[in-house]
């Protein structure tokens, strides 16, 4: 698509309605319900079940403005995305909240957004109201608790009809959580333009088709699910096969049961399931590509893939929340080629490399990469100042470090932000530091990022004692638990006496890293 502004000029509601207008019979969606079934629905089945449950939330007084929660994990994924459309149907915002999330980075999080109605399960829904007593819950499911109110199911009530769409692709769509390097998380406001814009470059970075299956496993709290996965298929015609949780042969069995023709996953799932592939194959004939980003895929991985599965292509992309998540893709034409490069600029978008005052830098210099496209955020929620700080030059800085070469092709240095990526889950460190330094035992702390083999990086704290030998690293363990996300939680411990700092103050974390490496090897 040569020209973006047909698709940019809709909403959501009005492309899926385009879609079931067009007579497609494949389908749209593939999603585990919450009560155990996979629910699959074609465009038409899809848009009556968003105008039903669209229908449901202005029953309930929900409407054009508000914002609506998820608390919802992917075995709930149907729930996951009718929500979603039901919110974009009535002009309301959706906003998923991390599941995973420690209860004051919850309780952070819903303050902030302020949303008018979470829909939830029973569970959820006792956590939330001791967090937020105020907000009204919707509950998915059996057991809902004295004073919260049923989530609109399309299949089993009968609301009337949706009220009257008010096309505005400006509006806001969504609110997408991210660590980025402050203890406290930032919301990125997409518009429904920017979803789209999203969905139209990733689509077409990875060579997406009206035929395909696209299967992933991302929490509904990312970007990956709405934006990259839906946005990219509903765009192209295709289907979205959503994941419930499973383990590595629990994906591969999805792919051979939905005949799955597109993969896309992190790194570290890419190479569980090739692992797990060859210790007891299954039928994955009808993949014709497997698609990752959201961290560096090993060399060597792409090279067993493509031993071992010879007649899928591989495409690797690289983006962040912030730009949609769009852009670079290395394309399965340039995978050998250019291995090491996270490819060049997606269709529609532009990558820069500029230096601290934003001159931009020519090939083979470093400096931080600014991604610019039709999917870049319109800036953070209710925080102006780092909106300003980060939303420049028509584009995102992404807080990451590389170099262009002199076709356009982008490689990745290090990381401007001190950001861990566990498994694809972004971690800040200062939020983990921030946590460490409440506990009393402790009187410096500094996390770094340290090598998973499967992962790619964990989370590792460098703790200096208040007393010597004052430190007890399960009890610090229990506390992080206790406050932290599960992925957040340091997993590895070095005790020092102090921790080493330039003649400005500054924490080397350079060498606390080396000082690490050095104690594994002892």
């Amino acid at each position: 698509m040569t020209d973006p502004s047909p698709i940019l000029s809709l909403t959501v509601p009005q492309l899926l309605r385009r879609r079931a207008e067009e007579g497609r019979t494949g389908i749209a969606l593939s999603a585990h319900a919450l009560g155990g079934w996979r629910d699959r629905l074609t465009y038409g089945q899809l848009v009556q079940r968003m105008d039903a449950v669209a229908a449901g939330f202005a029953a309930l007084g929900l409407g054009e403005g508000d914002r609506i929660g998820v608390l919802l994990g992917n075995e709930a994924g149907r729930e996951c995305l009718l929500t979603a459309l039901g919110a974009l149907r009535i002009g309301a915002a959706v906003v998923p909240f991390n599941t995973r999330a420690s209860d004051e980075e919850l309780g952070h999080a819903l303050a902030l957004a302020e949303p008018a109605a979470v829909a939830c399960t029973a569970a959820g829904a006792a956590r939330l109201a001791r967090l937020s007593p105020a907000v009204r819950l919707l509950v998915v499911g059996e057991g809902a608790p004295a004073g919260t109110q049923t989530w609109p199911e399309p299949l089993m009530s009968w609301f009337g009809a949706a009220p009257p769409e008010v096309p505005d692709p400006d509006r806001l769509g969504c609110l997408l959580f991210t660590s980025g390097t402050t203890a406290r998380s930032k919301a990125v406001m997409h518009s429904h333009t920017t979803m789209l814009g999203a969905g139209l470059a990733c689509g077409a970075a990875l060579g997406l088709r009206a035929d395909d299956l696209y299967q992933g496993g991302w929490p509904f709290f990312t970007s990956s699910p709405l934006n990259l996965g839906a946005m990219s298929c509903w765009i192209a015609g295709a289907g979205l096969v959503l994941e419930e949780p499973l383990d590595n042969r629990g994906r591969l069995r999805l792919i051979a049961s939905e005949r799955t023709t597109y993969y896309h996953g992190v790194p570290s799932v890419v190479h569980f399931m090739m692992e797990e592939f060859a210790r007891a194959p299954t039928d994955v004939s009808s993949l014709r590509r497997v698609g990752y980003g959201g961290s560096a895929m090993p060399p060597e991985v792409i090279r067993r893939l493509a031993a071992q599965w010879p007649h899928v292509a591989q495409v690797q992309i690289y983006g962040m929340t912030e730009s949609g998540p769009s852009g670079t893709r290395l394309e399965p034409a340039m995978m050998e080629e250019k291995i090491g490069s996270i490819g060049s600029a997606m269709p529609h978008c532009a990558v820069s490399i500029i230096d601290e005052a934003g001159r931009a830098l020519g090939p083979g210099e470093t400096g931080e990469i600014l991604l610019r496209g039709p999917g870049v955020a319109k800036g953070y929620f209710r925080n102006p100042d780092a909106t300003a700080e980060a939303f420049v030059l028509g584009g995102i800085r992404t807080g990451d470090v590389g170099h262009l070469d002199a076709e356009g092709f982008l490689y990745f240095t290090d990381r401007r932000k001190d950001v861990i990526n566990r498994g694809g889950l972004k971690v800040a460190s200062v939020a983990v530091e921030e946590v460490l330094y409440r506990h009393p035992s402790v009187r410096e702390a500094a996390v770094i990022a340290v090598p998973h083999q499967a992962l790619g990086e964990d989370v590792a704290a460098c703790v200096v004692p208040r007393e010597p030998g004052g430190v007890d690293t399960e009890a610090l363990a229990a506390f992080c638990a206790e406050r932290l996300a599960d992925y957040a939680r340091p997993r590895r411990w070095l005790i020092l006496d102090e921790l080493p700092k330039n003649p400005m103050g500054k924490v080397l974390k350079t060498e606390l890293r080396a000082r690490f490496a050095a104690s594994t090897r002892t």
